[in-house]
């Protein structure tokens, strides 16, 4: 890879003269084309020290497009909000919309780099963050984004002397920070050795839907041009790409309804008296308050999240559990139909947005799931779509827990007899009557398809660090104690 240093990659000024008008043009006209179409973003990723002209291409790149229509990231220290959400969070908020260009100055690759460069992390870290990254631009790429990724080099000398050249100048000294002086420092010291964590970086996360392409950077002609070149071909080239036909088979490709259930092992006649669902209740809820509300809380976050059967009692269970939390760090994300700005994003998009930071609630009223749930059963995602959701779902979770994040996922569960109980009491009861539409009626239709649809979410899902805790919901009171001591007795066990 890096025998292409020793060759020569120049444009005379002349030529860069007459060859960037045209160019600029075709960026241009390309950047318009992908907005008219709107069906995908593009993401470019420039990495490599600044020394190696990343910056002064960034400037070159933004200066020939319509920043209208641009995002540009350029990764610097995390504010202590990024720093109490998980790595990948300030990533996911910085992703550009479908239509548009997002530019990203080393983006999710520095972090996990430099701590494995200066020592910080061992090989085991690092594998996993590089895991990680690889898995978030394969659902990129899955979501149709156009993943471009540059990496700067220099020769040895060059990247030496530029680095020295950049101590030395005493007018930019004050824009760099302490670790950028060490990381130089080092760098300077252990060059073959930053080689080397560049190359297992590049053999691990170049890959089909996201290649590296190493750029040679010594003449800024040669680099910026190549940048504006690829640019325009990569747009063009996905833009004129004729998609393949994508299958969707709807109710047909759901498993039998034949084979057995996970949800048929519930025994759904389990209840309690009033007098014992009180007392449950408050021993329960000051369970929950102490625990959440204790010093070791402080550097954890809870994530809740409550699916189940139409009029199971997801709102009653909702309001149990906040009654027993501090409102000032609770948040209740109910999720309905996405919104135009969520449909131009990939589809955890919405879901990243709301994580908490820690010592925080968030608690999902309907969550990601609904990919694999009502998406699947309706017909509103393709056959693909939802089958990978299911790995797009475990590596989210994956993720959240990995940096302290305790999810808990209920799903509650009534049979048919008393969903149609309480639908007909909903229609009834004036203040009721919000809760049941046209649409829980037709749900009806497709009981077995939903019930095969949870068993596949469950089994498909369910994992050590973000196990479901499956609910018996015909009675209300046994379902809400339920909830509220498989949430204490969760918390307690991380805490």
């Amino acid at each position: 890879m890096f025998e292409s240093l020793k060759m020569k990659h120049e444009i005379d000024k002349a030529e860069f003269k007459a060859v960037e008008p045209k160019l600029r043009g075709e960026l241009i006209d390309a950047q318009f084309d992908l907005l008219e179409n709107g069906t995908f973003p593009v993401i470019v990723l420039f990495v490599g020290m600044d020394v190696l002209g990343r910056g002064q291409a960034a400037r070159q790149l933004l200066s020939w497009l319509d920043p209208r229509h641009v995002r540009p990231y350029a990764l610097i220290k995390p504010s202590d909000e990024e720093r109490e959400r998980p790595r990948m969070w300030r990533f996911w908020r910085a992703l550009p919309a479908k239509g548009r260009i997002g530019l990203f100055l080393n983006g999710w690759y520095e972090e996990p780099s430099v701590d494995y460069f200066l020592g910080r992390i061992d090989d085991a870290r690092f594998r996993m963050h590089i895991d990680e990254i690889v898995a978030f631009e394969q659902m990129l790429s899955r979501e149709g984004a156009l993943v471009l990724k540059f990496l700067f080099f220099l020769p040895k000398d060059k990247s030496l002397k530029e680095i020295k050249k950049l101590r030395g100048d005493h007018s930019v000294a004050w824009k760099i920070s302490e670790e950028e002086k060490e990381i130089g420092k080092q760098f300077a010291k252990r060059y073959e050795n930053a080689l080397a964590v560049v190359e297992e970086i590049i053999g691990a996360s170049s890959t089909a839907y996201a290649p590296w392409m190493p750029l040679p950077s010594a003449d800024p002609n040669y680099r910026d041009l190549t940048i504006g070149r690829t640019l325009v071909d990569a747009i063009q080239a996905r833009l004129k790409a004729v998609p393949p036909p994508i299958p969707n088979l709807g109710a047909s490709a759901l498993t039998s309804n034949d084979t057995p259930n996970v949800l048929q092992s519930l025994d759904l006649d389990q209840s309690l008296a009033k007098k014992d669902y009180k007392k449950g209740l408050k021993d329960q809820q000051r369970r929950v308050t102490a625990l959440t509300l204790g010093k070791k809380f402080e550097k954890r976050s809870l994530v809740a999240v409550f699916e189940g059967n139409d009029a199971a009692g997801k709102g009653g269970s909702i309001r149990r559990v906040v009654q027993a939390l501090d409102p000032r760090i609770t948040r209740v994300i109910p999720i309905a139909a996405p919104s135009d700005e969520e449909q131009a994003q990939p589809y955890l998009w919405r879901f990243w947005r709301h994580i908490p930071r820690r010592g925080h609630t968030t608690i999902f009223d309907r969550s990601w799931y609904g990919r694999v749930l009502v998406e699947r059963v309706e017909g509103f995602a393709t056959d693909g779509a939802w089958m990978r959701a299911y790995e797009e779902i475990r590596n989210f979770e994956a993720e959240l827990t990995d940096y302290g994040v305790i999810v808990v996922k209920f799903w509650l569960s009534i049979d048919k007899d008393e969903q149609l109980r309480r639908f007909k009491e909903r229609e009834k009861i004036g203040y009721k009557r919000y809760k049941i539409t046209e649409e829980d009626w037709r749900n009806r239709e497709k009981w077995d398809d939903y019930a095969r649809a949870v068993h596949d979410m469950v089994d498909r899902t369910g994992t050590t660090h973000a196990p479901w805790t499956l609910v018996e919901a015909n009675d209300k009171y046994f379902a809400r104690v339920k909830v509220l001591k498989t949430l204490a007795d969760r918390l307690e066990a991380e805490l």
